[in-house]
């Protein structure tokens, strides 16, 4: 299912990454070449690939990036 930019996140995330900013980095999975980062506003979670960045849910973002949640007691 594809969504639409305007419906990713809030507007403040969505500012962040359109103005070369981001939300807060939690984790980086080097095998992936990719950075996790969260929301400080709405608490979504963004997953930053080579070329452009993605909501990912939180499940998913376990998987990918365990130690982003270990130190948060999840």
């Amino acid at each position: 299912m594809v969504t639409k930019w305007e419906e990713k996140g809030c507007e403040v995330c969505r500012k962040l990454w359109e103005s070369g900013k981001r939300p807060p980095e939690l984790a980086v999975n080097y095998d992936l070449h990719s950075r996790l980062h969260k929301c400080i506003v709405c608490g979504v979670y963004w997953e930053q690939l080579e070329r452009y960045a993605d909501v990912i849910d939180e499940s998913e973002a376990m998987k990918l990036y365990p130690e982003a949640f270990l130190e948060a007691g999840k």
